[in-house]
């Protein structure tokens, strides 16, 4: 198996060259709050909808999830294909009333539909576990490129993170939703070459089926990885793909429609690469069985099971295209996190509580400091992570859990139900936030156990509060006559086509130049 050499470093070198290029051109895109943080709705959904995808992994796919389709198989798919699922309801229900929305950022509605408290709490407590979350992403990013080429995980994961936190801060919506763009652009068609080359080193489809164990070729009903598993998984996902950054795509593009497209094409992308991302650590598990033979100082040795079929199966070059395909993944991921994070203190905490005469200048300045800080907090906290050798998937699976579970119901069941009190949705938070965190730190749930007792109790809070309804406040009023007023592109985006013209120039441009680079290294 070979490591990575200095021709792979170039690659690496020159992608993250490309990413600073992005960011400082697409600074002029940002002419205020609602340019940055939501790229004043104009952004055309196929890009949205790349975007959408790629936020929805990152190099945890490639470590953590990988880590799962060595040990079990083709329960890893399925847990895919759950994230799949998911994005139907935003395709049936929430993209288009995200859109009708008319927020900036995810949490704007809430002071509507339920009042200032919620709106306030939920913006704390989210930005604090979400930055767990971001962090872990930092985390598994920084285990495949040490693992691939011998740097140290610290300095791996503060390098990644200053690029990431150099262009998401100047560049904003605009520089995230392009570098995703162009980062798919590099990830699908040399995932693809790795499953290929995967197939052929074990004999094919049929040789890798053959070859596996058979406990890796079938799911059972209950324990690790079972249905009841993936129906729990499902369930979870379902809540998280469907707010935060996913949300955030849904009211960037023009209308409803678009924002529907969203949804499928991430559902058709997710479902693809369900079974594109696992073959290769599965073959894995057939030419190296025991993979802390090759890296006895790893933690857990299966989460690098992808970054040994890179080096095992790809000619240089190609290794250090495969090393920005990793970095392309957790870059789309945390930029897009960055952005949202930065969103939520910029209007829902400095506009809402210490400067609501705020223009939209100054809170593009307010936004800038606060993607760097909250890029800066989220590297340091993957450095710990780091420095403690816990599992990827294990530290993923429980802030992501925790948070979707808490924050999922009142924020997507307050934009379909209307007759509930202004403080159902604070009341349905705290159940769920208070049993998740018991469950996680305290009793030790498992994710089955989560889902099975923290849904039915935040649901039952939501739906029994609705007996104390006294009617509509001004603002829920306000918020669902928006949700019942279809977006009119006409009157509310007059300019939207000339700069999408300007940015559909630009995006030609960068894929002629990752065409001919992509040929190059060929």
């Amino acid at each position: 198996m070979r490591g990575a050499n200095l021709i792979d470093y170039s690659v690496i070198g020159i992608y993250g060259l490309l990413m600073v290029v992005v960011g400082l051109y697409l600074m002029r895109f940002n002419r205020g709050a609602a340019e940055y943080f939501r790229g004043g709705s104009r952004i055309p959904w196929l890009v949205a909808g790349l975007s959408c995808f790629m936020s929805g992994f990152s190099a945890w796919t490639f470590t953590g999830a990988a880590g799962v389709a060595y040990r079990a198989g083709i329960a890893a798919t399925g847990l895919y294909i759950g994230n799949a699922a998911s994005f139907l309801l935003g395709y049936f229900i929430f993209a288009a009333r995200w859109r009708r929305s008319r927020i900036t950022t995810v949490m704007e509605y809430l002071s509507d539909r339920y009042n200032p408290a919620t709106h306030q709490t939920f913006s704390w407590v989210t930005i604090c576990f979400q930055l767990f979350t971001s962090a872990s992403t930092l985390y598994g990013l920084s285990l495949f490129i040490s693992s691939a080429c011998g740097f140290p995980v610290n300095w791996t994961i503060i390098g990644a993170g200053g690029l990431i936190i150099f262009y998401c801060v100047i560049g904003g919506l605009w520089a995230v939703v392009v570098t995703d763009f162009l980062q798919a652009s590099i990830l699908m068609p040399f995932c693809l070459v790795l499953v290929i080359t995967s197939l052929a080193r074990v004999g094919g489809v049929s040789g890798l089926l053959h070859s596996l164990p058979a406990e890796m070729k079938t799911l059972h009903f209950s324990g690790e990885f079972g249905w009841v598993y993936l129906i729990s998984w499902t369930i979870m996902v379902s809540f998280g793909y469907n707010t935060s950054a996913m949300a955030q795509r849904y009211f960037s593009v023009d209308d409803e429609r678009s924002a529907r497209k969203v949804a499928l094409l991430c559902c058709g992308l997710f479902f693809v690469g369900a079974f594109l991302w696992f073959v290769p650590p599965m073959a894995m598990r057939v030419v190296y069985p025991d993979l802390r033979a090759i890296w006895p100082t790893l933690a857990n040795p299966s989460e690098a099971s992808y970054a040994v079929a890179s080096l095992t199966l790809l000619p240089h070059g190609l290794i250090g295209i495969m090393l920005a395909a990793m970095f392309s993944a957790t870059m789309a991921n945390l930029s897009a996190q960055f952005n949202l994070k930065s969103a939520i203190l910029s209007k829902d905490v400095y506009q809402s509580l210490i400067r609501k005469s705020a223009t939209d200048g100054e809170l593009l300045l307010v936004g800038w400091i606060n993607t760097f800080l909250i890029g800066g907090t989220t590297t340091a906290i993957a450095a710990l992570m780091a420095a403690s050798g816990k599992s990827v998937f294990q530290i993923m699976l429980t802030f992501n859990t925790l948070i979707s579970l808490a924050y999922g119901p009142p924020a997507l069941l307050g934009l379909v139900i209307r007759r509930t009190p202004r403080w159902s949705g604070l009341a349905s938070f705290m159940t769920g936030l208070v049993l998740g965190i018991l469950g996680a730190f305290v009793f030790h749930w498992s994710l089955i156990q989560q889902v099975a007792i923290i849904i039915p109790s935040s649901f039952g809070v939501f739906f029994l509060s609705g007996l104390f309804d006294r009617g509509d406040s001004p603002g829920r009023a306000r918020l669902f006559k928006n949700l019942n007023t279809p977006v009119d592109i006409g009157v509310e985006l007059k300019d939207s086509l000339i700069l999408r013209f300007k940015y559909s120039g630009f995006l030609a441009v960068r894929l002629r130049v990752l065409d001919c680079s992509a040929c190059y290294c060929c």
